[in-house]
């Protein structure tokens, strides 16, 4: 039996999906290097979820032939020393879309009804609600927030979860705009300069993968174009805000909140200033995991091997010229 090698569990949808096709599949130990170089050692597919797989694991393989990601982001693996093993890495595209695109929603409705502000503020004042007005409570400790409808939402990055975010926030009565310049239809306005879009924005969600180009994208000088009253929403990677910059804009009032799902480096460091910046929700990366995404994602990162190991082109190939050699 060809082994499956899983860097961490996956869904049991994608596990038992493998075994069925007769495949053994076996979870690493640990995400380590020295733990994964020795569990690779006689794998023939591996399937990633965001741990790194760098090139000393991938050269550890000796009988490895694809990496299959359990999502959308590559930027955890790498992806040139695997092509000069001639080994094929795969992904899965869209099959979270919806989850991030809600989680968006989410976080922009709890951010603008400030929903957490008045739970904690109720908790604190728990003991002096007696013979008080709710309505009047809430005016006194600045917990009224505001509708989406009518507010500018701009979106980094129009693939899937970006196009699925434009229905969820129109349906909101929003007024959606973009950027991207990889596409060349899309269903929104699209701006050809970042700098443009940043001073229209009421919230900002960005949906763009961590490359070279959107490596510290974000920074003071773009969060200084932003509206005071602007929320930022990051469901991608981190590394693409400069999370010291952002929390400082925080602190100092220059942007009203922000909801952050992914961290530089990831877990983030206890002394991360984005735990301690204003009106902040941190969320464990859980944008794209739901239950029900996380099947789709174990089946579509199962599926790539199966596919491969019968001879045939994954789906969502990242190095595809490996598969013609």
């Amino acid at each position: 039996m060809k082994k499956v090698l899983l860097s961490e569990k996956i869904d049991d949808a994608g596990i038992n999906l493998l075994k069925k096709n007769n495949f053994d599949v076996q979870v690493a130990p640990n995400t380590d290097a020295d733990s994964m170089k020795a569990a690779i050692k006689d794998a023939y597919a591996v399937i990633m979820r965001s741990s790194k797989l760098p090139a000393d694991v991938i050269a550890a393989g000796k009988e490895l032939k694809i990496i299959s990601r359990n999502g959308t982001g590559i930027n955890n693996v790498d992806v040139d020393a695997a092509t000069k093993q001639h080994v094929l890495v795969a992904k899965v595209n869209g099959a979270n879309a919806f989850s991030v695109a809600e989680y968006v929603m989410t976080t922009m409705l709890s951010l603008s009804r400030r929903i957490t502000k008045s739970d904690t503020a109720l908790r604190a004042h728990k003991s002096e609600l007696s013979g008080t007005s709710l309505p009047g409570f809430s005016t006194d400790y600045d917990l009224n927030g505001h509708e989406l409808r009518g507010k500018t939402l701009a979106i980094l990055g129009l693939g899937k979860i970006g196009q699925q975010l434009v229905t969820l926030a129109e349906a909101f009565g929003m007024n959606v705009i973009g950027y991207d310049p990889y596409i060349k239809d899309s269903p929104v306005k699209l701006y050809d300069q970042l700098t443009d879009i940043y001073p229209l924005a009421d919230f900002l969600s960005v949906n763009m993968p961590l490359t070279p180009e959107t490596k510290n994208m974000i920074t003071t000088k773009e969060l200084s174009l932003m509206k005071p009253t602007a929320y930022i929403i990051n469901s991608a990677r981190g590394g693409i805000i400069n999370e010291a910059d952002l929390a400082d804009a925080l602190n100092h009032d220059r942007l009203a909140g922000a909801a952050i799902d992914s961290f530089n480096p990831e877990p983030p460091a206890p002394d991360n200033p984005l735990f301690d910046s204003k009106n902040t929700i941190l969320t464990s990366h859980i944008a794209g995991t739901t239950k029900e995404a996380n099947a789709a994602l174990g089946i579509g990162a199962a599926q790539a091997i199966i596919d491969f190991s019968n001879g045939k082109l994954p789906q969502f190939p990242v190095n595809p010229d490996v598969f013609d050699n």
